[in-house]
């Protein structure tokens, strides 16, 4: 995860947490694209993850009163989307009943896209979160409290291997 310009960023939740709306929208500007982009790599809908998204912020400024100090404003407030992203993709679970079918034609990248987005919930999010956003095993295990870090590297592993057998490489 990046480091924030902590000065700046404190100003702006002090700002913020004294109900002066401009400081928030100036932490919603800066930190917009990072919150959408991870949102974005669970869900793999643009719809879906612009409405996450606002709720994030919707939801953070709710609660920036109670913003823990002691963690960087982007690691609270990406935490807060993945959350609702999880629980996005839990509800679509229970919804789906058939699996879209693979794409015909598209290139690699596309067709990893694809099998990304077909992984089960657990295993998609711990991909996702540790190899495309660099999110630590111990960051990642706050999202799964019930899994030790062992336990997290092996469903790495076997997606990665499962991920590698679907591109024939």
């Amino acid at each position: 995860m990046a480091n924030e310009n902590t000065t700046y960023i404190n100003y702006l939740i002090d700002m913020s947490q004294s109900g002066r709306q401009r400081g928030f929208l100036e932490l919603c500007e800066i930190n917009m694209r990072n919150v959408f982009t991870v949102v974005y790599r669970l869900l793999g809908d643009i719809k879906a993850a612009k409405k996450i998204t606002v709720k994030t912020f919707l939801t953070a400024w709710g609660e920036i009163k109670e913003f823990p100090r002691h963690k960087p404003f982007l690691q609270w407030i990406k935490g807060m989307a993945i959350n609702f992203a999880m629980d996005e993709l839990e509800e679509a679970d229970k919804n789906r009943n058939t699996k879209l079918s693979a794409p015909t034609d598209a290139d690699e990248v596309e067709f990893l896209g694809y099998q990304i987005k077909q992984l089960p919930l657990l295993e998609k999010t711990v991909f996702i979160l540790h190899d495309l956003e660099g999110y630590s095993y111990s960051e990642i295990q706050t999202f799964f409290p019930n899994l030790i870090e062992d336990e997290l590297k092996t469903i790495l592993i076997q997606t990665r291997q499962q991920l590698i057998s679907k591109l024939n490489l």
